[in-house]
């Protein structure tokens, strides 16, 4: 008779993600495995140090033995496990707990913490892309290139959490937009064009909803470049909160494999949900199949 392994979890924890908890997660993560002796999961609750955190989850992932490692934040937190996962066929979980959960809504992974963890005991395990960003970035979702960069940039000075202060801050962006000058090579084409937005698109949504690359699909082996070239105050606000997507008339789709993306003047990045600064150069290449995902049998 052929003995079940028991299924070996660590749950990487970001304290600081979303809205302040009524229970915290290591709470809910801890009273469900008490009930699932199948399964025993371990924790690793981050401590805001970038460089340490980093170390300490590579080396907790190099020693082995993992069913699965499970991100439990937003966007940001499960790019952090991701970039520690690529290459090692140790699929990655996500428990959705951020201000915004792009990757998770795109993955068809529930908002119920419970739910999400079922699916994580039951789940099916699919290969997928990731986009690498100036040779020393990844992006697994959605990374972009002036307005919604701006966006993040005032949230994350904002110290505002949840809706409310998304709205706020999404407002003022907004308010303040401004189209720039581009160049944009693939290698195969190079276009110049004015744009309030350039998106590297491997995924669809953002953790609004709102669906900025109706070609998503991660293991295909490309991404997207989406360039958003007009948008107005009401038709922007529309997208963010009624989940409408982009006008397909005012935005432009160039796929690639590699893009080398140049802008006159410095524009605002960020990669997965984290400002990164102005930049006047991005490069982005196409990682195929690189890394594992639970995700649920039936997507949907």
């Amino acid at each position: 008779m052929e003995i079940q392994k028991k299924l070996r979890l660590l749950f990487v924890i970001n304290p600081a993600s979303g809205v302040a908890k009524k229970v915290a997660p290591q709470e809910v993560v801890q009273r469900f495995f008490e009930r699932r002796p199948e399964a025993e999961a371990e924790m690793l609750l981050l401590t805001g140090r970038p460089m340490a955190d980093g170390k300490r989850l590579r080396e907790l992932v190099g020693a082995g033995g993992w069913t699965g490692v499970v991100a439990v934040g937003g966007d940001g937190t499960v790019k952090m496990v991701a970039s520690c996962l690529l290459h090692t066929g140790i699929p990655l979980g996500i428990l959705p707990a951020g201000s915004a959960n792009g990757m998770a809504k795109d993955l068809c992974i529930p908002e119920s913490w419970v739910a999400a963890l079922e699916l994580v005991l039951n789940a099916k395990v699919q290969l997928i892309d990731v986009v690498n960003i100036n040779g020393a970035e990844i992006s697994i979702h959605l990374s972009d290139i002036g307005l919604n960069a701006l966006l993040v940039k005032y949230f994350e000075k904002s110290g505002v959490r949840g809706k409310l202060g998304y709205a706020r801050v999404a407002f003022k962006a907004l308010w303040y937009r401004q189209r720039f000058a581009v160049q944009i090579d693939n290698g195969k084409d190079r276009v110049a064009r004015d744009a309030f937005m350039i998106v590297l698109a491997n995924a669809g949504k953002y953790g609004t909803g709102a669906c900025i690359n109706p070609y998503s699909d991660l293991g295909d082996g490309i991404f997207e470049v989406v360039l958003i070239k007009r948008l107005s105050l009401l038709e922007g606000l529309k997208m963010l909160f009624i989940r409408r997507p982009f006008n397909p008339h005012k935005t432009e789709i160039i796929r690639a494999r590699k893009v080398y993306i140049y802008t006159r003047k410095r524009a605002e990045l960020q990669i997965d949900g984290e400002y990164i600064g102005k930049v006047h150069e991005v490069t982005a290449e196409i990682i195929p199949r690189s890394l594992a995902v639970f995700v649920p049998e039936t997507k949907g």
